[in-house]
């Protein structure tokens, strides 16, 4: 924290406005000084948005999918689209800032979930080999975003 925004009160507007156009990563960036650590509420809240990005993500192609391929109503596509949207917005609220990270992680999540949509709603059981794979691609993913770390960037 710059000194020269601190006020008996705390931090004025100043460093507020900084600290919201600095930048994460990059040449610009300044270097980290906080220490990021996992609590039990930031996991359970990441895992939920990797969830909830992989429901929309897969809800909103299946639309599109059934759409064109079983000629479900046009506005079943718009929905999709729709969905597809929103699912763009939702790993913004991961508590890290690491942008591949984060996209690589959900990749796991998204293996997963695709094997479970394609059960539920299309009665197309996974076999042994998509169990063995998905568990071992959610375990690998779960493993880079839980082990611990140095210098990842935290959403503020």
């Amino acid at each position: 924290m710059h000194p020269a925004h601190n006020s008996a009160d705390g931090p004025d507007i100043a460093l507020a406005v900084e600290s919201r156009c600095t930048p994460t990563h990059g040449p610009n960036a300044p270097p980290a000084e906080q220490k990021f650590k996992w609590t039990l509420k930031l996991a359970v809240l990441s895992v939920c948005l990797f969830i909830l990005a992989g429901i929309a993500e897969i809800g909103g192609g299946w639309l599109i999918f059934q759409t064109i391929r079983v000629q479900k109503p046009f506005w079943w596509a718009i929905l999709g689209g729709v969905i597809l949207i929103i699912y763009g917005f939702i790993p913004t609220f991961q508590p890290i800032s690491n942008f591949g990270r984060v996209f690589a992680v959900y990749g796991g999540f998204f293996i997963v979930l695709s094997y479970a949509w394609g059960w539920l709603l299309n009665g197309e059981r996974p076999d042994k080999g998509d169990y063995i794979g998905a568990g071992i691609a959610l375990g690998g993913v779960l493993i880079a975003w839980f082990w611990p770390f140095r210098h990842r960037t935290v959403h503020s």
